[in-house]
């Protein structure tokens, strides 16, 4: 009789259950009754996991990841992971720190972080060593257990840079087990350190995220496959709810324009209340064109203080996704409904204005115009690192706006202005918003999770 294969599958980031979970990924893989599935998950949302996702051959693990990922060692090469890699966005976050301890402990961790950073990172050389240093240091007692008990052939790490994720593809790696992994989002080659573990096989969404696999954490080119995006699968080939009724179930006037605003959130901005009141003056001072009205879109993990505009009937605030501890966002899973209602809202859209998020790259595939704020509200004298500015010059960020895709809004006025500009001429900077398109994804044909899906069976 064969033996039944064993496969982990990770789901630590919130936004697994979106890009994996919900699409073709997980309904191709589990279709294989001859595979014995373990959902590796947050203990605190293992009752919504398992009754979610388990069925016969799928089975709902929780983990205590929290603890683990917080333990010395673990965090021991944390840090020295970020310091191999020298980016935009690393920097920005230790002048972050630095801004918020001003004391001499302050300053020189600041000057030796800085140090070390621009004598190692770069240096592939080092890699290796801190790589097996890992290996050989980096054990969690725990994890090991699981691995004893369940006894895997192979490991699907869904977010290659993850806390939780490095520390099971570490595991496997010392015993000798298959590891898949995947890169979740287009900033973490720049943003999450250096890669801890060398996958077997890397999975990655565009061409552009396999260049910056291999050329800055050592993956070999053979080994990255490009396959796509599958969370934009329902994008391209599931049919939109008919507009009457999408705009009456969103309380939306079918007879206005429609401008997706997605803040930046709590955490990345304290502006966004006022970037909303700019908004909500310019349509009470008759400022654009058309009749427009505003669906603010606030991100899942970390919404921002929109008090300034509640109870608007032309500014809709939504808050996707299901809240598991309201004290900390970051829990927040989105469903299948928030995808689907994602693309309704896009493919509807007229304009979409965005402070920092993915909420760009999501337009692009209904070929939607777009507006990036770059502009503190009515803060003029916010210093660049207290300033939204600093996000968009981030590596991946910087590539996107390159291509002339995106207008880059850099005042109330240039914000208004755009916006009645794209109001009056969709078209304005097509070609740019083609090459980003060209830049960040890969045959949008809606048969990503398919690819994927394939690709970790045959790799079993």
């Amino acid at each position: 009789m064969t033996k039944t294969r064993t496969i982990f599958i990770t789901v630590f980031h919130s936004f697994i259950t979106k890009n994996i979970l919900n699409t073709d990924v997980f309904s191709i893989v589990t279709a294989d009754k001859s595979i014995q599935f373990i959902l590796l998950v947050p203990d605190t949302k293992y009752d919504f996991f398992k009754d979610t996702y388990s069925k016969e051959n799928v089975e709902v693990v929780a983990v205590k990841n929290d603890v683990l990922t917080k333990t010395r060692t673990a965090k021991f090469f944390s840090i020295w992971s970020h310091l191999l890699i020298d980016s935009h966005y690393l920097w920005y976050k230790r002048r972050e720190r630095l801004e918020t301890n001003k004391t001499v402990r302050g300053f020189l961790k600041y000057g030796f972080e800085m140090t070390i950073t621009k004598l190692i990172s770069g240096r592939h050389i080092m890699h290796p060593l801190f790589r097996k240093l890992f290996l050989e240091f980096g054990r969690q007692s725990e994890i090991k257990l699981i691995f004893d008990k369940y006894s895997p052939d192979c490991v699907f790490s869904t977010d290659a840079f993850d806390e939780s994720d490095v520390l099971f593809a570490g595991e496997a790696k010392r015993r000798g087990i298959k590891l898949i992994s995947m890169v979740r989002s287009w900033d973490n080659c720049f943003s999450k350190g250096l890669l801890r573990v060398i996958p077997d096989k890397l999975i990655v969404n565009n061409e552009t995220l396999k260049e910056e696999a291999v050329s800055f954490h050592d993956v070999s080119s053979e080994n990255v496959a490009v396959l796509g995006s599958p969370q934009y699968d329902n994008f391209t080939r599931a049919v939109r709810t008919p507009r009457e009724q999408f705009f009456k179930q969103t309380n939306l006037d079918p007879n206005k324009k429609l401008i997706i605003f997605a803040p930046a959130g709590a955490i990345l901005s304290d502006t966004d209340w006022q970037i909303a009141t700019v908004l909500k003056e310019a349509v009470e001072s008759n400022q654009f064109i058309f009749p427009v009205q505003f669906l603010v879109r606030n991100h899942p993990n970390h919404p921002a203080d929109l008090s300034a505009i509640k109870g608007r009937a032309d500014m809709v605030i939504e808050n996707p996704g299901k809240v598991f501890n309201k004290q900390n966002p970051k829990e927040t899973e989105l469903t299948k409904n928030d995808s689907r209602h994602l693309a309704d809202e896009l493919y509807y859209a007229d304009t979409v204005v965005w402070v920092a998020t993915t909420l760009g790259l999501d337009s692009i595939i209904f070929n939607k115009p777009q507006i990036v704020i770059n502009f503190d509200g009515w803060e003029k004298n916010y210093s660049y690192i207290h300033s939204v500015k600093r996000y968009h010059s981030e590596d991946h960020m910087k590539k996107m706006l390159n291509c002339g895709g995106v207008t880059v809004a850099k005042s109330k006025q240039e914000l208004i202005d755009s916006i009645n500009h794209y109001l009056k001429d969709p078209s304005w900077n097509q070609e740019g918003r083609d090459k980003v398109k060209k830049q960040q994804f890969y045959k949008l044909d809606g048969k990503a999770g398919k690819r994927i899906g394939e690709f970790i069976l045959a790799n079993v």
